[in-house]
């Protein structure tokens, strides 16, 4: 397992990584499209990233898919075909550019910290300089709030991950070399990382 892949949030002409969402199923859910994607790289287990943006009317807005559909052919989406394109969710973009009906927020990030970096799953929102929260009303943006100071002052409070590898060599020296990352971490620090919900990643 490695670190993975974070949806992107086109934002006041920057792009920033979507790094934790209040209700994940709400906002999106692949099972309920004509899809059953794989995993093609380790980097994106889900088998699919996408794009959001806010339109004019300030509406959420479903840009880009990218994913895959398994070895089968990639059926069209709401009209919209599919276009070769290689990412770490698959070898297919959809270019959509959907409506999305969603009430919650999620937070939205900028200029990673790797001094925070985590070898697998989701990097933490306050391992980032720049958080902020979106707030939505059956998909109409209504509130944005800056969460960049308590994500600084989280990063006070809490030691940077120890790096993999260090964390092996500290229990078993080099015998390990070369295994699974994911030897030494139990199940529950893994399922934490690889889960995206507030449950797991809103801090502040």
């Amino acid at each position: 397992m490695r670190s993975q892949f974070f949806d992107g949030f086109n934002f006041n002409d920057k792009k920033y990584s979507l790094v934790a969402i209040e209700k994940p199923k709400e906002l999106f859910n692949i099972k309920s499209l004509p899809l059953r994607p794989t995993v093609f790289d380790e980097s994106c287990l889900r088998g699919y990233s996408a794009v959001y943006r806010l339109d004019d009317e300030k509406r959420l807005i479903l840009s880009q898919l990218f994913t895959n559909n398994g070895n089968d052919e990639a059926p069209s989406l709401f009209g919209v075909e599919p276009v070769s394109f290689h990412s770490p969710a698959g070898n297919v973009r959809y270019d959509l550019e959907r409506p999305v009906i969603y009430t919650g927020s999620f937070l939205i990030a900028y200029k990673f910290i790797h001094e925070f970096f985590t070898p697998f799953g989701y990097q933490l929102p306050h391992a980032f300089e720049t958080v902020y929260e979106l707030t939505f009303d059956n998909g109409v943006f209504t509130r944005v709030e800056d969460r960049s100071s308590a994500a600084a002052r989280l990063r006070t409070e809490y030691e940077p991950p120890i790096n993999t590898k260090k964390k092996l060599q500290s229990k078993f020296g080099n015998i390990f070399k070369g295994k699974s990352e994911e030897f030494g971490f139990d199940d529950d620090i893994i399922a934490q990382y690889m889960d995206i919900s507030y449950d797991t990643k809103y801090l502040f």
